[in-house]
């Protein structure tokens, strides 16, 4: 059976001695379900960036600290809260409104970091984790057609962490000691609907072009689609592919056949569909920055709120 936001976390013991950071921009359809998985932590804070939905009610209705920062960036968001945001734990978990705990991965949090309620609190001593995610589109896990896993830097040692832009999204610093949990956590990412992503991807895909054009990182190299590293050959897969004809096609191809999305069911379509859009955005935007143009309403000026929603399906920061 498919996993869904219903089958979150509530609760759970014993409870690891982990603090959450949820960022937001008017979630107010996604916060409750999100906080409700939340219930094991007893620090969890929400970091929004000027929502005018409700958000910021819910979350003070349900007694969690609100703290408000404009959203310039990934990065910069996430470096802001480690900053600023006055966390009860050293370790910290960043979630985004559309993402669910569950139990499995509370209990492998356990395994790392103890018990808080005991006394049995240790330190991995590692920087982070890398986490992978299950992406939920129509009731359906998109296991196939989103390559799983995919992982993000989410869990981080709050002394030891600060991130890089990159794209529309955020990587770690090379440097940084990294492990990986093994549970993945849900993401919802559809849940308020195609029209709220094609908003949010309009403008990940003209971060993802200027990335392309102007670069923000090491360009990747043919050698590393033989990597050792899965996350290292995936990085090299998603920059080189820019470079070839026909990309959005080759996308939609990708998920569905060699990916044999098409065992996911009816929402595999969609989701290759969507995915087709989107890379189509963004190599539109590539062609006319190589051109010159460079509209007004993005010159130097931060994306507006529409971005700090979480990131795109299947567009990983790593």
């Amino acid at each position: 059976m498919n996993p869904t936001a219903d089958q979150s976390v509530v609760n759970t013991s014993p409870k690891p001695p982990v603090s959450v950071v949820i960022l937001t921009m008017n979630e107010a359809v996604n916060l409750g379900p999100c906080l409700d998985s939340c219930a094991w932590c007893d620090d969890v804070h929400v970091l929004d960036s000027g929502s005018t939905d409700g958000t910021q009610e819910i979350a003070a209705r349900r007694g969690v600290p609100v703290h408000t920062n404009k959203f310039e960036s990934f990065g910069k968001q996430r470096n802001w809260a480690i900053d600023h945001v006055p966390t009860k734990h050293d370790w910290t978990f960043h979630l985004d409104a559309d993402e669910r705990f569950t139990p499995e991965m509370v209990a492998e949090m356990v395994g790392l970091f103890g018990d808080r309620d005991s006394g049995s609190e240790k330190d991995p001593g590692v920087d982070a984790f890398r986490v992978p995610h299950k992406m939920m589109l129509m009731g359906t896990w998109l296991r196939r057609s989103e390559g799983y896993p995919v992982y993000q830097v989410r869990l981080f040692h709050r002394g030891r962490m600060r991130f890089i832009d990159h794209g529309h999204g955020q990587r770690e610093p090379e440097d940084a000691e990294l492990d990986t949990l093994k549970e993945p956590y849900l993401h919802e990412a559809y849940r308020r609907g195609v029209f709220d992503w094609v908003e949010r991807h309009n403008v990940h895909s003209q971060r993802e072009a200027e990335a392309i054009v102007f670069g923000d990182g090491a360009e990747a190299r043919w050698g590393d689609l033989f990597s050792g590293d899965r996350v290292v050959r995936r990085r090299a897969a998603k920059a080189l592919s820019f470079r070839l004809p026909g990309r959005p096609w080759l996308r939609w191809f990708a998920v569905l056949f060699l990916q044999r999305g098409f065992l996911d069911g009816p929402a595999a379509w969609r989701y290759a569909d969507l995915m087709r859009l989107y890379d189509q955005m963004t190599v539109t935007k590539v062609k006319m920055l190589r051109a010159g143009w460079r509209p007004a309403e993005v010159a130097g000026q931060p994306a507006d709120g529409a971005s700090a929603a979480s990131p795109g399906a299947g567009e990983s920061v790593s």
